[in-house]
């Protein structure tokens, strides 16, 4: 055998060039240096009690296994991937990756890919693009989701918004990093408008009425409207609200490949990309989060639309609320 003798000094530099970890109650941290691990610990701790009780009414109870949590710091773009197994009903295993500048790793990428264990905790099962990304945006700080909120009106005006139909039935992430954009955009206004029109619970129960009976469903149910596309006029007349100039949402009918790429980072000044990534699903048990999702039945073709000039408050209730009030078919 070939003995090799190595000096305190090289073996101390090669444990420093690992980082150090931090163990938390839910989390093992992996950063690099022992302060960064403790500060992210400590603030995925409390993310996750926080936006349990924001969507959920309560904590989650403590997880089986500590959910390892990676953590880079860049100067550069800040982005994140949560990677899920399902298997009958449970989470079989989680693991998370983060990057960014610590500012951002805190402050935004953290409370999303975090938003994500809790919809993964709630559903038990992968939830449609649209809503766990877009949910997932409105847990990040004001900077995000001003860029978002730009980013849609951006996409509506250029006629790359997806139609609600196509939208609501995608299960994996598009090919296109511009039709990736368009999703986290237009899924993060799409919530945004329903959270703000109910609650955060009654979202969850619409997509889980959604994901279980078909959407055409769950808006009759939830919202007293026949399909999808009443839901989409009413996201419309909300977003009219805002003094913007008009923006023309087309008929975007592609729907993304079942082979979905890995997940993009975007440079610096776009709406970073988040979430729960299908990487590593040939290497798990059990569905991964997008693994095995295909969108069902074709889009309905319909003309453009038009997104009018914002109305004027007229005292009444918010245009959000009015929009969804339930109307006699």
């Amino acid at each position: 055998m070939d003995w090799r003798r190595f000096s305190p000094l090289v073996i101390g530099a090669a444990v420093a060039s690992m980082g150090a970890s931090y163990r938390t109650t839910n989390f093992n941290v992996q950063a690099p240096t022992q302060e960064i691990a403790q500060q992210v610990g400590q603030y995925a701790e409390r993310y996750r009690k926080e936006k349990a009780v924001d969507w959920l009414g309560k904590e989650m109870p403590t997880w089986g296994q500590a959910c390892p949590l990676k953590v880079t710091v860049t100067p550069g773009g800040a982005g994140g991937a949560t990677t899920f197994a399902f298997e009958h009903g449970a989470i079989m295993s989680q693991e998370m990756n983060i990057q960014g500048s610590l500012e951002r790793v805190l402050n935004s990428v953290l409370p999303h890919e975090v938003t994500h264990t809790v919809f993964a905790y709630h559903f038990r099962t992968p939830v449609p693009r649209w809503a766990d990304e877009g949910g997932s945006v409105l847990s990040e700080d004001d900077l995000e989701r001003r860029h978002n909120d730009d980013l849609v009106r951006q996409c509506l005006a250029h006629g790359h918004g997806f139609r609600l139909r196509v939208l609501m039935e995608m299960k994996q992430y598009p090919e296109s990093h511009e039709d990736v954009m368009t999703l986290y955009a237009q899924g993060y206004s799409l919530c945004r408008f329903l959270v703000e029109s109910t609650s955060r619970p009654a979202f969850l129960n619409f997509v889980r009425d959604g994901m279980t009976g078909g959407w055409d469903h769950a808006v009759h149910a939830h919202f007293g409207m026949n399909r999808i596309e009443d839901l989409e006029e009413a996201w419309l007349q909300w977003m009219r609200q805002f003094n913007k100039p008009e923006a023309l949402l087309t008929k975007n009918t592609k729907r993304p490949n079942d082979a979905i790429a890995a997940r993009q980072q975007p440079s610096l000044g776009q709406p970073v990309i988040r979430g729960a990534s299908p990487d590593d699903a040939a290497r798990r048990s059990g569905p991964v989060a997008s693994d095995g999702w295909s969108p069902n039945g074709n889009p309905q073709q319909r003309g453009p639309v038009q997104l009018m000039p914002p109305e004027t408050d007229d005292g009444g209730p918010p245009l959000a609320q009015r929009a969804l009030q339930k109307q006699p078919r």
